[in-house]
């Protein structure tokens, strides 16, 4: 990822000045103001960057006919009802990586323990340890962004 990019994007956000460092699992925190939390994603020229006062989770994938092909990676057997259709899977894979961010990595195994349960508008419900929460999720030019709420 280029550092010139992500610090783009963290000016517009208003966070101009801010040292962005990483843990040894790979999550970024900001170096001076560790109130905030912080999680970034990339892929194929497309950044996006979410800041929040609580742990916060983003993801962002342009479409890939691929994904159906490798489902199996990432599917479980809950989310069968998903798997011939290319636009949900896409958003099972955003809202798994977008909750992993989310919960800091602390998930053993994010094929079988997180599952995307629902697809509302503008809306992800996902099952974890027995509790469901939500995700936003937009598309826009075949790029598919989950966020935290």
């Amino acid at each position: 990822m280029e550092k010139g990019s992500v610090q783009m994007l963290m000016e517009k956000l208003g966070y101009d000045g801010l040292e962005i460092q990483y843990k040894q699992t790979g999550q970024p925190f900001f170096r001076n103001n560790p109130e905030l939390f912080l999680s970034i994603s990339h892929a194929k020229g497309w950044y996006a960057v979410s800041v929040g006062t609580e742990p916060v989770g983003v993801d962002i994938e342009p479409f890939s006919s691929r994904l159906k092909q490798g489902q199996d990676y990432f599917r479980n057997e809950r989310e069968l009802l998903f798997s011939e259709d290319e636009t949900a899977l896409q958003l099972v894979w955003g809202a798994k990586e977008a909750f992993y961010k989310w919960k800091e990595g602390q998930i053993a195994d994010l094929k079988e323990e997180v599952t995307l349960v629902r697809i509302l508008e503008e809306k992800l419900v996902i099952e974890f340890e027995s509790d469901e929460y939500q995700l936003g999720f937009r598309v826009f030019e075949d790029v598919f962004l989950v966020f935290t709420l």
